[in-house]
């Protein structure tokens, strides 16, 4: 085991442990703009928690193939939806 899989785990579980009660929270909110960005930040949370799982795992012979996924389909999933928080935020936040 090595440092790289501790840091992962460890950030997986933060990040997926904020974003659950972010996805909660913004479903509950009344106003469509404001709920609308909440659920896309969670939603970045989410795949970010999860590109750090997929990469902890990879550090395993048997899922090393995860890392290839991680990297190709789950961190660029995770920076449109950063884009597309920014891009939603410019036109209908603050």
């Amino acid at each position: 085991m090595d440092y790289s899989f501790l840091l992962n785990v460890f950030d997986a579980a933060i990040v997926l442990g904020v974003s659950f009660p972010a996805v909660f929270m913004a479903s509950k909110i009344p106003r469509a703009p404001l709920r609308n960005l909440s659920l896309l930040l969670a939603s970045f949370l989410l795949v970010h928690g999860l590109y750090h799982l997929a990469e902890a795992l990879a550090t395993f012979d048997a899922l090393s193939s995860l890392g290839v996924l991680s990297d190709a389909a789950v961190e660029p999933a995770g920076w449109v939806l950063l884009f597309v928080f920014m891009v939603y935020y410019s036109r209908r936040g603050g």
